[in-house]
């Protein structure tokens, strides 16, 4: 059975952004204070509430609201009318929580300090839950009712004729739902289900003690986080080095909690399969988009099949950088020296609104629109939330968090956050409430396109063979990323599931052994075994999330596979290619998919994504070559 429509893409867009985004992290005293930034460059939380005062008169009307959703359930589904009412209610509803908990939200995230705000925050997140609960029965009642009934009313009632998709979807579920009791011991569990991921996320954030270091030039600091995140992209080799030890040793120890924090996790997806009547928690995931084994296999056999090309990669790497083995915190830094030049944000947007054209004024007008009209909360503020992420509700503008610090991986996030919110846009503007959240399993697609589309532009732009390599390598790094990468978390993600089923205790030894298999796997022998990374699979806050990790690598790959049609301008591809991002969730994914032209059943759209990969390298070879030649003379 579906859930009771969670705003999680922008919790994953979230979480992608923390690993991905760079920061500076300066001292606090170096943090602008809010009211120190232009207006245009903070978002307009006004637009949903012109108050505070405003939000609570909705919180009152939503507590009412959901009050009579419960009311209902004593009134049953048992006529065409009754049944029609009770979905529009519940529909209105769930949005007005919704809009509710975004503005409660971002109010808090725009200074994490505000009390006042966080208190709005909490209550609007137990009003949701609440929201879960009265609504839980509907479903349950659904399935009890004949299917030809339920096609007849969609038939001879008007408007309930919009919600045949739905529900035809809940009626395959059948089997899968619970009795409207059960239903909600489930709903009511939520906070208790989330308990792992809610510890993993204080213990990490909020009461790790990191060790200190010193940068390139000798300064002592602090490790964090973010800061990681940049000094593992040192020039320096030697920060580097300092960087990935001293943060491996700063989750060592601690590797026991958190081996006890993600085995709560996976107890907490089996028993969510468990009691559904699912055989794992992957198939829990996938069924309720309607989506076969054969997506999450052929992603992973595909995969596997081309780690050569992960492992040409890894020993251009090395030549490059001249080193005589290749360590894991040589993966990430930039091949040629000052590509992290501090780009001013109106530049950025320039960049992307130009690189973006190829989708036409019905995709830019809305977006440059956006950008004009305070959508995004662009710089560090001190108390703000770090890295970034795209929300919104059906009901309000889409808004983008950011802590732009002018790098070229910040440009690439504004684009990928704005895909993101223009998906959100055209799927509101175009679905009824019952439709207007699309899957999760696509939730990347549109926001990995602008990033393709971005990356070619910029490529074109290029004018010196420096640019070129810089570029090359940023594309070929975020391709290994974020397909092979996340399709290898993915397998570390399966294989533990598949432990605890058997009932082997997920301690941190086993954790860690089974981390460095499947990473030398797929990074094979140039990529020397360094025991201390055994505990990088604590790093990552995707494990709390249920098989979501190989979303973005199957994501990717569709989203390259859309790119190259409309850039190549093939008839009919930006019709198709908008459609999808304007279809929410009216169809099932595979088949919105199918529609703008990739079948995501088969391997052959991660088979062309390979081979971009493929000619990406074949790029960077040859510049390298002729770099080589021209040095010998």
């Amino acid at each position: 059975m579906r859930s009771s429509f969670p705003r999680q893409h922008a919790i994953v867009s979230l979480l992608v952004v923390l690993l991905a985004t760079i920061s500076t992290a300066p001292a606090q005293q170096e943090v602008p204070t809010r009211d120190e930034i232009p207006v245009q460059y903070t978002w307009n939380l006004a637009a949903i509430y012109p108050s505070v005062d405003a939000w609570e008169a909705d919180f009152q009307r939503a507590k009412s609201a959901i009050a009579g959703l419960k009311a209902r359930e004593e009134a049953g589904l048992d006529t065409p009318d009754a049944l029609l009412a009770t979905l529009k209610l519940r529909d209105d509803t769930r949005w007005l929580a919704d809009k509710l908990v975004v503005y409660a939200h971002q109010l808090s995230d725009q200074d994490t300090r505000d009390n006042a705000a966080l208190a709005l925050k909490n209550r609007s997140a137990a009003l949701f839950v609440s929201f879960g609960q009265a609504a839980a029965w509907i479903e349950p009642t659904l399935v009890t009712l004949p299917a030809e009934k339920l096609r007849g009313w969609c038939e001879s009632h008007d408007e309930l004729r919009v919600y045949r998709h739905y529900l035809e979807n809940v009626v395959r579920q059948k089997e899968h739902t619970l009795s409207p009791r059960e239903e909600n011991l489930i709903a009511t569990a939520g906070n208790a289900l989330g308990s792992p991921s809610a510890t993993y996320s204080v213990l990490k954030n909020a009461e790790m003690k990191w060790t200190s270091m010193h940068d390139e030039q000798g300064n002592e600091l602090m490790l964090s986080p973010a800061r990681y995140g940049k000094l593992v992209r040192s020039m320096d080799r030697r920060v580097r080095h300092d960087a990935f030890f001293g943060t491996m040793a700063t989750f060592a120890g601690l590797q026991k909690t958190f081996a006890a924090t993600f085995s709560g996790q996976v107890h907490a997806n089996l028993f969510q399969a468990e009691s559904r009547r699912f055989k794992s928690a992957l198939e829990s995931t996938i069924f309720p988009d309607n989506l076969p084994e054969d997506v999450y296999t052929n992603l992973v056999e595909t995969i596997n099949k081309h780690l050569p090309l992960l492992h040409r990669w890894a020993g251009l790497r090395e030549k490059m950088l001249g080193v005589d083995e290749l360590h894991v915190y040589d993966l990430y830094q930039p091949l040629i020296e000052g590509v992290d030049a501090d780009i001013p944000y109106d530049d950025a947007v320039q960049s992307i609104i130009a690189a973006l054209q190829p989708l036409g004024p019905e995709y830019c007008g809305p977006m440059e629109k956006g950008f004009a009209s305070r959508w995004i909360d662009v710089y560090e503020t001190q108390g703000k939330r770090p890295g970034g992420y795209s929300w919104g509700s059906y009901d309000t503008q889409p808004y983008i968090l950011l802590n732009f610090n002018g790098t070229p991986r910040e440009v690439s996030t504004i684009a990928h956050e704005m895909g993101h919110s223009m998906h959100s846009y055209l799927s509101h503007s175009h679905q009824p409430k019952v439709y207007g959240e699309y899957s999760m399993f696509v939730a990347e697609i549109a926001a990995i396109f602008n990033e393709i589309l971005l990356e070619e532009h910029l490529l074109q732009q290029a004018t010196t063979r420096e640019e070129k390599l810089q570029l090359l390598n940023q594309q070929i790094d975020n391709m290994r990323g974020t397909v092979f990468r996340q399709v290898m978390f993915s397998e570390f993600e399966y294989e533990a599931h598949a432990l605890s089923q058997k009932g082997e205790p997920l301690t941190a030894d086993r954790l860690g052994q089974l981390y460095l298999d499947i990473f030398h796997k797929y990074w094979g022998p140039r990529v020397v075994r360094d025991p201390e990374h055994a505990v990088y699979w604590a790093r990552i806050p995707h494990f709390y999330m249920n098989h979501y990790v190989y979303r973005y690598a199957s994501s990717y790959c569709a989203a390259t596979a859309l790119a190259e049609g409309v850039l190549a301008e093939k008839p009919g591809a930006l019709a198709a290619y908008l459609g999808f991002l304007k279809s929410g969730s009216s169809n099932y994914p595979l088949a919105i998919m199918r529609k703008a032209g990739v079948d995501m059943t088969t391997p052959a759209y991660v088979q062309a994504t390979m081979r971009r990969f493929e000619r990406l390298l074949d790029e960077l070879g040859s510049l390298l070559d002729s770099q080589d030649a021209e040095g010998s003379h």
